[in-house]
């Protein structure tokens, strides 16, 4: 026997077959996720929703002319006549001097029928889409592998290919390199209609004074954040179905979850929040971060009770949604290199 033989499975019928590279593996993973129905119905439904959510975006917003400023003008100078006729008289009783509000108080954009699309919405819209990709990303990745688990097909995989790391890390690579790209997809659609909307629905970038010359690459470091929360949720998923065999039962655990367990450990301990998995990935696709309430502290200087603020960065959103995604799949991987399947 040659050593290039040594290892080699041997076919029932006798001659010996190679065993599949970890490129036909990855190659199969990918056939698999696009063949698969959920996959389909849930890509389709995000894509309408995307176009609906951008059409009303469209609809909603429009740009300021002069008779619109006119317009709104017009009426805030007469809710200002009518809150100083209303203050004019209390408890029946004739007030002489009425101070009109002033522009802060009725600022003109409340007027406007149609609202300009503001340059600064771009960002909130661009974390939103990251968000809801995150979500999807979450459900793809729990229904591939719990749908292997309860068809049985894991099985079959594993006589075709024993080495069950290989077999893990080809279902991981596929899903994670398809998760990312319909983020990164995602996020290329709407850099591509913020564009738009700002030309023909929006106030131009250029009011942004000393900003705009650094704002769209600012608003592309926010997209690659959002983007990249796919990787997270997409491991948590896979690895929450793969230790349950089911993706019903990780959908509800993630659910106990974020509606249970995470709200009683803010109210049991607020110093505990900073430690959170939805805190941290507010943190890490939010803007500098994000600022949270910890315990009450007595504030010398202002003389009483105030709670603590504890600022969460960029960086401390990663790590720590790191950590939750490498605990996740190191138990996942784990249990299953480990574990017979019948």
């Amino acid at each position: 026997m040659t050593r290039a033989d040594l290892g080699t499975p041997v076919s029932a019928t006798g001659p010996r077959t190679s065993a599949p590279a970890f490129g036909r593996l990855v190659r199969a993973e990918f056939r698999r996720l696009a063949a698969r129905r959920f996959t389909r119905v849930i890509v389709g439904l995000g894509l309408i929703g995307y176009l609906i959510a951008i059409a009303l975006i469209w609809h909603y917003h429009d740009r300021v002319t002069a008779a619109d400023i006119a317009q709104a003008t017009a009426q805030r100078d007469q809710q200002i006549t009518q809150q100083c006729q209303q203050d004019e008289t209390v408890q029946g009783e004739t007030v002489q001097d009425c101070t009109p509000p002033t522009a802060e108080q009725f600022p003109i954009d409340q007027f406007l029928r149609n609202q300009p699309f503001l340059p600064e919405q771009i960002d909130d819209y661009a974390l939103a889409v990251g968000a809801a990709t995150a979500m999807v990303a979450f459900l793809l990745a729990a229904s591939f592998i719990g749908a292997e688990w309860s068809s049985k097909n894991l099985v079959a995989w594993l006589f075709w290919e024993p080495r069950r790391l290989r077999v893990m890390a080809a279902k991981l690579v596929a899903l994670l390199s398809s998760v990312l790209m319909l983020a990164v997809i995602a996020q290329i659609v709407w850099y591509g209609a913020a564009k738009v909307l700002v030309h023909y629905r929006g106030l131009p970038v250029s009011t942004l004074g000393p900003l705009a010359a650094h704002f769209w690459s600012h608003v592309v470091n926010a997209q690659a954040r959002a983007a990249l929360l796919v990787l997270v949720t997409a491991l948590v998923g896979f690895s929450l179905a793969s230790l349950m065999r089911n993706s019903a039962a990780a959908l509800g655990v993630a659910f106990v979850y974020f509606a249970v367990v995470e709200n009683v450990i803010r109210a049991v301990n607020r110093e505990l929040e900073p430690y959170l998995f939805t805190t941290n990935v507010a943190a890490w696709i939010a803007n500098n971060g994000i600022t949270v309430l910890g315990k009450d502290v007595y504030n010398q200087q202002e003389g009483y009770v105030m709670a603590r603020e504890i600022h969460i960065s960029n960086a401390h959103g990663a790590v720590m949604l790191l950590i939750f995604a490498g605990v996740a799949t190191a138990a996942a991987v784990t249990t299953f290199a480990r574990r017979d399947i019948s």
